[in-house]
């Protein structure tokens, strides 16, 4: 089921089963992947505007250690934990709770146990149209203490969509480290600066200027998380649309993926291959449950918590 949102100039389709954003239009020109049925959807196995969790990223072997007990998650990413798990929250139907013009809000309840997660947990995604942006605002509680890392998956294309190439989009990244990954792309717990290497996007710069760089051999191309030095993440632009996009957020990472994977995905106006668009996900650091000296996704047993996700949009 598909909820349409208007603001101005911005409109958006968010879909029910994942709290997808399916849509996102800006002057009539769409900027984000999408799908014509929830079927194209799981088959293309791309997360592409997903609400993801319990947990975004990848958590190594699946385990994790809270208050002394071990928890072993299900693994769907070779030998590790990714966005939730087999069953993610990508997959399931959000229940509208409201609705107005320029909002709706979607509740999910994550029952004890599944994907091997402790606790009942009830999340709640609020979707925003105001003032030029799109707001997301997550909320959850638990009943029992557990790990919670929401963000979302959406794949942008500022020159549109069904372009099919986003390496000329420029973006600017608000962090001056990153963390090295491991083959399985789990971080090695190092911190490691930006300047002087492909990682560094503290100026503008094109997303494919440096995307073959040997660096970026084996993820083909930019998956990588950043370690955020504000609340404002990341901008970028078209210089076809004149469309700019400044994310906000108060998590304190950031994984950018110039999505080097995609392989034909049967999108809604087309095919998405190699390239055709960039994902900026806020999040905790993946597998920052096991790593020293991250800040840990933790709820506690009867605590709301809440996260959120702001993209502010100008065109020239």
């Amino acid at each position: 089921m598909i909820k349409t949102i208007k603001d101005g100039n911005i409109e958006a389709e968010i879909e029910s089963v994942g709290a997808r954003i399916n849509a996102l239009k800006v002057n009539g020109i769409d900027i984000v992947f999408g799908f014509n049925s929830v079927e194209d959807y799981n088959k293309s196995g791309c997360y592409a505007g997903a609400t993801i969790g319990r947990v975004a990223n990848r958590i190594a072997k699946g385990r994790f250690t809270l208050n002394g007990k071990e928890y072993r998650l299900n693994v769907n990413n070779g030998e590790n934990h990714l966005h939730g798990g087999n069953d993610g929250f990508d997959k399931k139907p959000f229940t509208v709770t409201e609705e107005t013009a320029n909002s709706v809000t979607m509740e999910y309840v994550s029952a004890d146990g599944e994907e091997n997660y402790p606790g009942n947990l009830r999340f709640t995604v609020k979707f925003t149209l105001e003032d030029n942006s799109l707001l997301i605002e997550y909320s959850a509680v638990s009943d029992k203490d557990t790990l919670w890392c929401p963000t979302n998956h959406t794949y942008f294309n500022l020159d549109g969509e069904q372009k099919g190439d986003c390496r000329n989009n420029l973006l600017r990244i608000n962090a001056d480290f990153y963390t090295p990954v491991d083959g399985g792309l789990i971080p090695t717990g190092e911190k490691k600066a930006v300047k002087g290497t492909p990682f560094d996007f503290t100026k503008p710069k094109r997303i494919g200027e440096e995307i073959g760089s040997e660096e970026l051999n084996v993820t083909l191309g930019y998956d990588h998380n950043f370690i955020l030095s504000g609340a404002h993440a990341a901008h970028a632009e078209s210089e076809v649309t004149g469309i700019k996009m400044d994310v906000y957020t108060d998590m304190p990472c950031l994984q950018f993926y110039s999505g080097g994977q995609l392989n034909g995905v049967k999108g809604k106006s087309g095919i998405y291959n190699k390239y055709a668009g960039f994902c900026l996900e806020p999040q905790f650091c993946p597998n920052a449950i096991n790593l020293q000296d991250y800040q840990k996704p933790v709820l506690k047993a009867g605590q709301i918590k809440k996260h959120y996700i702001r993209y502010k949009i100008v065109v020239d």
